[in-house]
């Protein structure tokens, strides 16, 4: 080969090597440029903006309307009473056959007061004094009575007052023939609804409750 064809070979082969080296690099720098997105996206936390809690309000529940009001079952006792007396006035006696009798002797407004549990301040409710005579035979048990009270036409439920300002007692214990007892029940009844008001009194097994239906007169 003739020197200057060598030449030209050596020019050409030293261009191509050139080449080859500059694209090597260029290719390796834009390599380590580039960030590797998915690691990126993997490894950064994504942030949820904040959002405000609003507090959720719950009505406290509508009063009930009373359907009817079952008798209690007592043990020892009947399930089924089979001494039956009829509604009566508040201002008159539930008078049984077998002697025994019930009567409203008071009737007395009053309105909520003090601080605690139980005790809603400014509420007026109805305290009712109740006597029972046991003129019967027979001895009347009146540990588990259970009085309810409802009023208006939608026979709302009153709910019952214990608080200390309304002074409430129960009925308890049993009743001698020739004996008698008086206990004070409270009830939530509003003033505008005192004109229609229903008290049941189940006090024992054998009699069936005492009602009293109509308008109460509180004092």
């Amino acid at each position: 080969m003739s020197p200057r064809l060598r030449l030209a070979a050596t020019l050409a082969a030293l261009a191509l090597a050139a080449t080859s080296l500059s694209g090597c690099g260029g290719t390796g720098e834009a390599s380590a440029a580039t960030p590797d997105r998915s690691a990126t996206s993997s490894s950064t936390p994504t942030k949820t903006p904040d959002t405000e809690t609003t507090p959720t309000t719950v009505a406290p529940p509508l009063p009930q309307p009373v359907k009817s009001v079952a008798k209690v079952k007592r043990v020892g006792q009947p399930n089924t009473p089979s001494v039956s007396a009829p509604a009566a006035a508040f201002t008159a006696p539930v008078s049984y056959p077998d002697g025994v009798s019930l009567v409203i002797t008071k009737a007395e407004k009053g309105v909520e007061t003090g601080h605690g549990p139980g005790v809603m301040a400014g509420r007026e409710y109805v305290r009712f004094t109740v006597k029972l005579t046991n003129a019967s035979a027979k001895p009347v048990n009146l540990n588990e009575v259970v009085v309810t009270t409802f009023y208006g036409t939608t026979k709302q439920l009153a709910a019952p007052v214990y608080t200390e300002s309304a002074g409430t007692y129960d009925f308890t214990g049993t009743v001698k023939p020739g004996a008698s007892i008086t206990a004070r029940y409270a009830f939530a009844v509003p003033t505008k609804e005192r004109r229609s008001v229903t008290m049941v009194v189940d006090f024992d097994g054998l009699h069936s409750s005492a009602t009293y239906r109509g308008a109460v007169v509180a004092k």
